[in-house]
């Protein structure tokens, strides 16, 4: 798939001055590029398409076909449909497919900051897949592409339609947000000269659960970007608590963007350090180091935001940490008086610690099921789930501490495990018992009395003298009596 690049019209034509506050004109940029019926960018699934205007870039990649005759894009398309309807349904999200390019708002925001129906934005798919393919690729990336430092300001984000109402009612992928602590986040991250991240960061919760209730909002939100300082570009990730640990974010990953302001940067005295890596990780320590900054005399490290400690080599260790815990780790170049801006990289300590094993394990078995209880397990992190396996074949995973396992045959012995996980993946030896389902009952008096009996399928065929265990209708003949009794 090739990059394709949108790049957006500046307001007026004046030249630039140092306290010029720079804005995405999305009006004027309409013209540029043309919409479909449906009110979407003409060459939304065009390769080998490039918009370039002005400063500001953003990323953009489209193909007619994405393989199996389905066409892709990803990174940032304009729009103007505005459309609020609900196209998806429970269990399903086919109605999206064709319907992209709504925005929860109604439309985009004007030159005087209000909401207008046919009036253009920014709709944002994450191509959260194709980034890792490919590290170092951003699909949500802007570039201010006159090779200068800008202090982005914010951005005006509105929820799209897709997520909007995943939340609510779920879709084909995504479950809605009914569990205390569900979130949907947008985060945007600063880039340097060099096109690396520089660890600043900002963020701004989409869609929440908090308190039994569900708030996400319909209009458009001001993002505080100030946080990000002197960049030479930025990108966007989104973040969800629902999540598939092989397929990545379940949650439909759009937003909307309607603008976005940028001031030009002074210089700092240093420029700030470069190569952020994390070397070493344990569960209570993670070592970080950077490329040495010309001129530096020391560096300055800062842990959560709180000072850390100094060094002059290009490397420190954080110690004393929490295991699996993501910390945000800060660097700083100073000579003299003279400072840089701070560097910083989120990093994770490591979790090797594997819960207990399930205690107690006890079983009550009936004619077609078993119903497993068992101990919580303990652990240093937190436990996550547990999962039952039947005859050593995974059967279920559960978050109780009771599970009913169902189909299973009557009168036949079955070994059952329970294992549990912590948050990190880490599992605990399992707890095992034998159990054997009971006869079904009608069976089960007849044995005891010895009964002589001949068993037929309820279409009259003969079936021997032992009533099947596979589940069915059947007719029972005995000396004293014939009945019928059905097996589930």
């Amino acid at each position: 798939m090739k990059r394709l690049l949108i790049v957006l019209l500046l307001v007026g034509a004046r030249s630039l001055q140092a306290s010029d506050t720079l804005s995405l004109d999305l009006g004027a940029a309409l013209d540029n590029y043309p919409q479909t019926e449906d009110g979407y960018w003409v060459d939304t699934y065009t390769e080998n398409t490039s918009i370039e205007q002005g400063v500001f870039s953003l990323a953009h990649t489209g193909t007619s076909d994405g393989g199996g005759g389905m066409a892709y894009w990803s990174g940032y398309t304009l729009c103007t449909s505005g459309d609020t309807t609900n196209f998806g349904r429970e269990g399903s999200s086919d109605g999206w497919i064709t319907r992209q390019w709504g925005c929860m708002a109604g439309g985009g925001r004007n030159k005087q900051s209000k909401t207008e129906k046919g009036y253009p934005y920014l709709v944002a798919y994450w191509g959260f897949f194709e980034e890792g393919l490919n590290p170092g690729y951003y699909s949500l990336r802007i570039d201010f592409t006159d090779q200068q430092a800008y202090r982005p300001l914010g951005a005006w984000i509105c929820n799209h339609p897709w997520p909007y109402y995943g939340n609510i009612n779920g879709d084909g992928f995504a479950g809605g947000f009914t569990k205390e602590g569900d979130y949907f986040a947008l985060v945007a991250h600063g880039l340097n000269a060099q096109g690396e991240p520089t660890g600043a960061t900002a963020r701004l919760e989409l869609a929440s659960f908090h308190n039994g209730q569900l708030v996400q909002s319909a209009d458009w939100q001001y993002m505080d970007l100030t946080s990000l300082g002197s960049s030479s570009g930025l990108y966007f990730t989104m973040e969800t608590s629902d999540v598939d640990a092989i397929y990545g974010a379940n949650t439909a990953v759009y937003f909307c963007l309607g603008g976005l302001e940028i001031v030009r940067a002074t210089p700092a005295a240093l420029p700030r350090p470069t190569g952020l890596a994390i070397t070493a990780a344990t569960e209570d320590s993670l070592t970080l180091a950077w490329n040495a900054v010309e001129g530096a005399g020391a560096y300055a490290l800062f842990l959560n935001g709180a000072a850390a400690g100094t060094t002059t080599d290009t490397t420190f260790a954080f110690a004393g940490l929490q295991a699996y815990t993501e910390y945000t780790l800060g660097v700083i170049a100073v000579a003299g008086n003279d400072s840089s801006e701070t560097a910083y990289l989120t990093a994770r300590t490591l979790d090797m610690t594997a819960p207990t094993m399930p205690a107690n394990l006890t079983a009550e078995a009936d004619v077609h099921s078993i119903a497993l209880c068992w101990g919580a397990s303990t652990d240093n992190v937190g436990i996550r789930r547990y999962t039952v396996y039947v005859d050593g074949v995974p059967y279920r995973r559960t978050t109780d501490t009771c599970y009913t396992i169902t189909g299973l045959e009557t009168d036949t012995e079955y070994t059952l495990d329970v294992e549990a996980a912590d948050v990190s993946g880490n599992v605990s030896l399992r707890a095992q018992i034998t159990v054997r389902t009971r006869i079904e009952t009608a069976l089960r008096h007849l044995y005891e009395d010895r009964t002589p009996m001949r068993v037929y399928a309820i279409d009259g065929r003969y079936m021997g003298e032992t009533i099947p265990a596979r589940a069915g209708l059947y007719i029972v003949q005995t000396q004293q009596q014939t009945f019928t009794i059905i097996i589930n």
